[in-house]
């Protein structure tokens, strides 16, 4: 009764977000693939959203994928380490899509109430995706300076290896 005077459907899933209809998650696609994928998921929910984010969150969102797609792509053809697939796949499967989904999941009536510390739920979901843009931006940059100290150890290598030595007869 009390939902039907709401306009509640019995499931909380009324408002739910359109899935992605390029969406595989097969296990057994290499990790670079599974994030691209992932970041596509993310991508179909911020649409899905699309007015109920405040203005903002858009282009912030945009600039955590302007750094993350790139990066994914380029970690298909270079495997990352292991340090280095745990920090990306938490800012793309947990710390990302966590905070966008908990404010999409926010009543609406809530999302817009400014509290007692003249922020709203909007305001702090932009400073977390600041947060989450300066995050990926570092996460990139060690993952392209641990690409460019291989190649300086390589390069060391190969000297040792084929350049005579002083002592060599």
């Amino acid at each position: 009764m009390w939902n039907s005077l709401f306009n509640r459907s019995g499931s909380d899933r009324a408002h739910a977000v359109p899935e992605n209809p390029n969406a595989q998650t097969l296990v057994n696609k290499p990790f670079g693939e599974r994030m691209l994928l992932k970041l596509d998921e993310i991508r179909w929910t911020a649409r899905g959203a699309g007015s109920r984010l405040p203005v903002g969150a858009l282009p912030q969102l945009g600039r955590i994928e302007d750094v993350l797609q790139p990066l994914l792509e380029h970690l298909v053809a270079n495997p990352p380490n292991v340090d280095e697939e745990i920090a990306v796949q938490a800012l793309v499967t947990d710390y990302l899509p966590t905070t966008l989904g908990a404010y999409i999941g926010l009543n609406r009536q809530f999302a817009l109430a400014v509290g007692a510390d003249g922020r709203t739920p909007g305001d702090e979901l932009l400073d977390q995706l600041v947060t989450l843009a300066n995050a990926a931006e570092d996460l990139g940059r060690a993952v392209y300076a641990h690409d460019g100290d291989q190649l300086k150890t390589q390069g060391r290598f190969l000297t040792t290896k084929f350049q005579q030595s002083d002592l060599a007869l």
